[in-house]
């Protein structure tokens, strides 16, 4: 017995979905959970769920989601040990998934820049990192782009989303982000990358941000989206 394999007995990594013991071969899930991901396929198609949401306030170059989003799903459970549970490297096994998938899309090649919707800075010397770091990182190196988190900040903390209305989550969204080092981004193509995508507030209050810069054009890579405000 190997000593990966000796150590998988004694610490057995255990699926995010249903709680049963992961075999070698398995990251996070097992297949039966895995199975049961819906991929959008977003990527695929130049109008989508994204752009409709957003039409009339984003124009993006591209936007995709991974995966569908609702309540009690196998997704939920992914992005609330992201976030919450330290399960950081979700991120990169996320954006491994994703990036394979844009990589070759002609209008996802147009990114020359990779950035994350950013957090405040109390909360991340609270939780330690931003849940959509590695994401990005991944989906830069894939699309052999750079990262680059110091241009869009966060200047205000908002109370969690979860439970707004529309209404409350587009006015709690309002001015809480800024721009700096704006020249790091002038003329760039940006790829915006979030994990969720619920009501667009948050994407449209970054979008505003960053088109400011000279020059800029924006797409929108995210983890999930969201069915619940269809």
């Amino acid at each position: 017995m190997i000593f990966s394999d000796l150590l998988s007995v004694i610490l057995p990594d255990y699926c995010i979905g249903c709680g049963c013991i992961l075999n070698l071969k398995e990251s996070f899930l097992c297949i039966s959970c895995r199975g049961e991901l819906i991929e959008t396929q977003m990527h695929l198609q130049k109008e989508n769920r994204i752009t409709k949401r957003l039409y009339g306030q984003c124009d993006l170059f591209c936007a995709t989601s991974l995966f569908y989003f609702h309540k009690d799903s196998v997704v939920q459970n992914l992005i609330h040990q992201l976030k919450y549970k330290g399960k950081e490297e979700i991120g990169t096994w996320l954006g491994n998934w994703l990036g394979e998938k844009i990589k070759n899309i002609p209008d996802f090649q147009k990114t020359n820049v990779v950035a994350p919707v950013p957090m405040h800075k109390s909360k991340l010397n609270k939780r330690g990192y931003n849940q959509v770091a590695l994401f990005g990182k991944t989906l830069a190196r894939i699309l052999q782009v750079e990262y680059i988190d110091d241009v869009l900040i966060k200047i205000k903390t908002n109370t969690t989303q979860t439970k707004k209305d529309l209404w409350s989550r587009f006015n709690d969204s309002k001015d809480i982000f800024a721009i700096q080092n704006a020249q790091k981004l002038e003329g760039k193509n940006i790829l915006l990358v979030d994990d969720l995508i619920t009501t667009g507030a948050t994407i449209e209050s970054c979008y505003n941000q960053l088109v400011k810069i000279k020059n800029v054009k924006i797409g929108l890579a995210t983890m999930a989206y969201s069915l619940l405000h269809n």
